[in-house]
């Protein structure tokens, strides 16, 4: 499966660079925002189109704000 844009591909990268920076896991990040493993790494390559709340659990979780997230 491909990256549904660049805008949805580059939101994944920067999930990733944060999950990173807070040395967890994917899993352990799905769990703090309540979704399945493999949502989370379809979300990190860009194949999945997140809900607004799941982009707040994911900007909470990451503990950054939303802008912050998406920028």
């Amino acid at each position: 499966m491909r990256a549904l844009s660049p805008t949805h591909l580059k939101l994944g990268q920067r999930i990733k660079e944060l999950r990173r920076g807070l040395d967890i896991t994917q899993e352990e990040l799905a769990f703090k925002v309540e979704i399945d493993r493999s949502y989370m790494g379809f979300l990190e390559r860009g194949e999945r189109n997140p809900t607004l709340s799941t982009l707040v659990r994911l900007a909470r979780a990451l503990r950054v704000s939303l802008r912050e997230l998406v920028e």
